[in-house]
């Protein structure tokens, strides 16, 4: 074999020794950084968590919750614990928390219940309505008749009155609609409308038929009473005529044809009336010739 074949074999053998040496050192460290990783994160998980029920976490620390009626004034550290303190007036804190500052209080209208440094105020509306879910305001709001109060909003409300729906009606100011009466089988004085209810009725009895025959026979009676109450009206009017004319003509002739006239009322005839004026005359001719003889028979003439 020659000089420069055992020199070229052995730089190649120095090159290989070299590579695998290197590959060897890279696997080496992997392994150990796999393995720091594993012990890593075992220990982290072997770390035990904070009870939440009593602490919060704060910079990989647990402290301690402040009870109701105080806040967190300052968190905890490696060696102090948290430090809590009271709410001040007017705002207060429910139950165990973290929290940097207390609530405040509601304001009411109405107070149920005051504040206090574990509870907020109860607010209410008695007779009126609520415009939060708090009822810290009221007002008073009252919908016209056939009208129904509407109120919208989730946190704060805003309300309007609305037309009552069909078949319902409102016949105070109250803003609440009620079904109208269903009457049984259909029978109504009234159906009702926005602001009345419905009024029930009695239901008709059936009515029977009538027959033809039973018609005829009521027409013919009703004529024939008719027919004889005329017939009966036109024989009175006759025989009042007839006695009158009667009564007429048997009135008594007199002397005096005025006093016959102004007492009875019967016309004289023609032949009445003259001999009426010679009576007249010869009454006047005897009255005159007694007269005379009269005088005569004293002396003057």
């Amino acid at each position: 074999m020659r000089g420069g074949d055992l020199t070229s074999l052995s730089i190649i053998h120095k090159t290989l020794v070299r590579k695998t040496t290197m590959l060897i050192i890279m696997d080496t460290q992997y392994t150990l950084m796999t393995c720091l990783l594993i012990f890593g994160t075992m220990g982290v998980a072997l770390d035990p968590p904070c009870n939440k029920t009593s602490c919060y976490e704060k910079n990989n620390l647990c402290c301690n919750l402040c009870p109701a009626g105080t806040f967190v004034k300052k968190d905890c550290t490696a060696k102090v614990q948290t430090k809590c303190e009271a709410c001040p007036n007017g705002f207060y804190s429910e139950a165990n928390d973290h929290m940097k500052e207390c609530i405040k209080c509601n304001t009411c209208q109405h107070v149920d219940m005051k504040c206090t440094s574990t509870a907020n105020a109860i607010c209410s509306c008695p007779g009126i309505l609520c415009l939060d879910t708090y009822c810290t305001k009221c007002v008073q709001m009252k919908c016209s008749k056939g009208e129904e109060l509407n109120r919208t909003g989730e946190y704060e409300f805003i309300y309007k009155c609305d037309p009552c729906p069909n078949n319902t009606y409102s016949d105070t100011e109250d803003g609440v609609c009620k079904p109208l009466t269903k009457c049984e089988a259909n029978v109504s004085n009234f159906l009702g409308n926005k602001t009345h209810n419905a009024q029930c009725g009695t239901p008709a009895l059936p009515k029977e038929e009538e027959s033809p025959g039973l018609i005829q026979i009521t027409w013919v009676t009703g004529f024939f009473f008719f027919g004889f109450s005329f017939l009966m009206f036109a024989s009175l009017v006759c025989i009042w005529l007839t006695r009158n004319k009667h009564t007429v003509n048997n009135c008594p002739p007199t002397r005096n044809s005025i006093a016959s006239q102004d007492i009875c009322g019967c016309p004289l005839s023609k032949e009445e009336t003259v001999g009426q004026h010679i009576q007249k005359a010869e009454s006047k001719d005897n009255s005159s010739d007694g007269l005379l003889y009269s005088r005569e028979s004293i002396g003057i003439v």
